[in-house]
C-alpha cells in the first residue's frame, strides 16, 4: 500500500475540494454480465453463505463542464467483451454519440487501470492524451504480469495501443496524489492492480469519488469482501479501509463503485439516454 494512505486520501480530498472548477459526472454503460456471487467474490465459500445471482454492469465515466470533457476510462472493445461472455450493448464511440459527442470532443482520458474493460475503447479515441499511474504502466511490461490469472483480464492489443500512445508522446505517467485538472484529483488505490487509481471529482454538491475497480461492488466495500481479481490481497484490504474512511469524510457526497448495477438505481437516468446515469449535475 502507498505509505500513509489516510494522509494521502485526506490530502486528495482537500486538493479536490479546493479546485477552481466543478464538473458534471455521468456513468455511461456499455454492457453487463449476469453471473453468480461465487464467481465474483474471492473465495466465496469462506463466508458460509448460499450462492446466488449477481448483476455486474460495465461503464466508463464522463466528466464535463463548459470548458472541456474528460473521460475516466475508455470502456471495452467488442472483442474484449464478447470473448469473455459479457453482454455488449454499444461501443465507446456510440456511447459518446448518445451524449451528442464525438471522440474529438474529449480533452483527455484518465485510465484507472489497464484491464480490458477499461482500456479496450482507447483505440476509438485516436489522438487523445492519456493519463495513468506509472506503476500500472510499468507492471504490465514485466514478466510478473504474465501469469495466466493476471493476464486473463488484459488484451495484448490494448497494451500495444498504450505503448503506441506513449511512443506518440501522449501518455502522462503519474505518481502519488495528482491533480489532473482543477477539481479532478487522482488517488492511488492499489490492490486490484498495482497502479489502480480512484478519481475524486469536485461537483456542485461536494466531492464525488469514482472508485473504479478499487471497489467493484457496494457489498465489497460494505462487508470487506474482496473481488476475485487482485494482485495484492493485503493492499486491496487496505484500499477498502481507506475507501470506507473517505465515505465518512464530510466533503464527500458519494463513492461510486465500478460495476454495481445498483448505481443506476441510486442516481437518475439522463433524459433521452437510457444508458447514462447522472451521478452529479453540472
Amino acid at each position: 500500500m502507498i505509505p500513509a494512505a489516510p494522509c494521502l486520501a485526506d490530502a486528495a480530498v482537500a486538493l479536490c475540494a479546493a479546485g477552481g472548477e466543478t464538473w458534471e459526472v455521468l456513468a455511461v454503460r456499455q454492457g453487463s454480465l449476469l453471473t453468480r456471487r461465487s464467481h465474483v467474490f474471492l473465495n466465496h465459500d469462506v463466508y458460509g453463505e448460499p450462492d446466488g445471482p449477481l448483476l455486474m454492469t460495465y461503464s466508463f465515466w464522463v466528466l464535463r463542464n463548459a470548458g472541456r470533457v474528460v473521460l475516466v476510462d475508455a470502456g471495452m472493445s467488442e472483442n474484449g467483451a464478447r470473448s469473455r461472455g459479457r453482454e455488449y450493448e454499444r461501443s465507446t464511440t456510440a456511447a459518446l454519440a448518445g451524449l451528442g459527442m464525438t471522440p474529438d470532443d474529449v480533452s483527455e482520458v484518465i485510465v484507472s487501470h489497464a484491464h480490458y474493460d477499461h482500456i479496450g475503447g482507447l483505440s476509438e479515441l485516436s489522438g487523445r492524451p492519456v493519463t495513468m499511474a506509472a506503476a500500472e504502466y510499468a507492471f504490465w511490461g514485466t514478466d510478473r504480469s504474465r501469469r495466466p490469472l493476471l493476464r486473463s483480464v488484459v488484451d495484448e492489443v490494448d497494451l500495444e495501443h498504450l505503448d503506441a500512445v506513449r511512443a506518440a508522446g501522449r501518455l502522462t505517467l503519474v505518481e502519488g496524489v495528482h491533480e489532473a485538472a482543477p477539481g479532478i484529483v487522482l488517488l492511488p488505490a492499489p490492490g486490484h492492480t498495482p497502479g489502480e487509481l480512484a478519481v475524486l471529482v469536485r461537483t456542485t454538491t461536494g466531492v464525488v469519488i469514482l472508485a473504479c475497480d478499487a471497489v467493484h461492488l457496494d457489498e465489497e466495500l460494505d462487508r470487506d469482501m474482496p473481488f476475485r481479481h487482485q494482485t495484492d490481497l493485503l493492499e486491496m484490504y487496505e484500499t477498502l479501509e481507506m475507501m470506507r474512511a473517505l465515505r465518512n469524510h464530510p466533503a464527500v457526497t458519494a463513492i461510486v463503485s465500478g460495476h454495481d448495477g445498483a448505481v443506476a438505481s441510486r442516481h437518475p437516468p439522463r433524459a433521452g439516454s437510457e444508458h447514462v446515469t447522472v451521478i452529479a449535475e453540472r
